[in-house]
């Protein structure tokens, strides 16, 4: 009997090898399928909207060439199945990813009469990113997205980040494509798509499990990000930062119980020896004179501390 494997699109059993491309992604490195069927992914796109190729290709981590693209809408079968049929066949696509695109420039046509034009032209130069920013925004989420997207890529990034420990950078990876679902997701729902926006969740849920982002996958240990006892995080904040001197610093007055104890005691033994009380900045004076001694001779002991070295 043929191995199956389940669509996490339609939920429907389906034969692996006939009915799934072959994973080119990391995220589904370990399945070795991409858990979308085919029909799935061609729903997915929209051939009058560029686009919705490029994000479901990104999605799936494979790279749009052009040219093959063209050859692909030259075949009678469908474009994108014959494109992904090349994809998964030919040598030019070995060792390929979606960093390997080749976006064409989008074609800019002078019409002084067109108000989309305008329209354009003003949501770009109202734009609060700089050309430097934006290219280091498409080298974190990856190219071909419209440049008003990456805003809301990052923002979205931003506000999650602090939710989740990040231990490898494929956890990094696995938050980025997630923001990037869940940003379309909105988007979709936004417009009244719904089966788009039920297919962006999807992707999003996909990998959110992958990456183990969800917080029923995560332990307590994730939730207090690897600390489950005080000697732990009394560790990790002297590691973090030299706060905590090797001796320590005393005070000219008492700080706890030990202190009064200590204070009340001398006071005592001094009464039996017929001598007036003492002021706690007396104890703290002869603290200070020790620890300077216990210096100096670590000093002198110590000849890579010496000042004439």
């Amino acid at each position: 009997m043929s191995e199956t494997l389940k669509c996490i699109n339609c939920k429907n059993e389906r034969n692996r090898e006939k009915n799934f491309y072959n994973a080119r992604s990391g995220i589904y490195k370990e399945l070795g399928k991409i858990p979308f069927c085919k029909a799935c992914l061609i729903s997915m796109v929209n051939y009058e909207d560029m686009s919705t190729i490029y994000r479901v290709l990104q999605q799936l981590d494979v790279m749009f060439d052009p040219l093959y693209w063209d050859k692909a809408k030259a075949s009678k079968i469908d474009t994108f199945k014959r494109y992904m049929t090349m994809v998964n066949s030919l040598k030019q696509f070995e060792g390929t990813n979606w960093s390997n695109s080749k976006i064409p420039e989008p074609s800019k046509t002078v019409n002084n009469n067109s108000n989309e034009d305008s329209d354009v032209d003003n949501k770009h130069s109202n734009s609060k990113i700089s050309p430097k920013e934006l290219e280091d925004l498409k080298e974190k989420y990856g190219y071909g997205y419209p440049d008003d997207d990456y805003l809301l890529f990052e923002k979205k990034f931003l506000q999650l980040r602090p939710s989740f420990q990040l231990v490898t950078t494929m956890h990094e990876e696995c938050l980025r494509e997630y923001c990037v679902n869940k940003v379309y997701e909105t988007l979709a729902k936004a417009k009244g798509d719904f089966k788009q926006a039920k297919d962006w969740a999807s992707m999003a849920k996909d990998v959110a499990e992958a990456g183990k982002l969800k917080p029923s996958q995560m332990s307590k240990a994730d939730l207090s990000q690897g600390l489950d006892g005080f000697g732990q995080l009394a560790r990790m904040v002297e590691e973090r930062k030299d706060i905590i001197p090797v001796l320590p610093k005393f005070i000219s007055q008492p700080k706890d119980k030990p202190d009064v104890v200590l204070w009340c005691y001398l006071n005592y033994i001094r009464d039996l020896k017929g001598l007036p009380e003492a002021d706690y900045k007396d104890i703290y004076n002869f603290y200070e004179e020790r620890r300077a001694d216990y210096e100096k001779q670590e000093l002198d002991n110590d000849p890579s501390m010496r000042e004439d070295n």
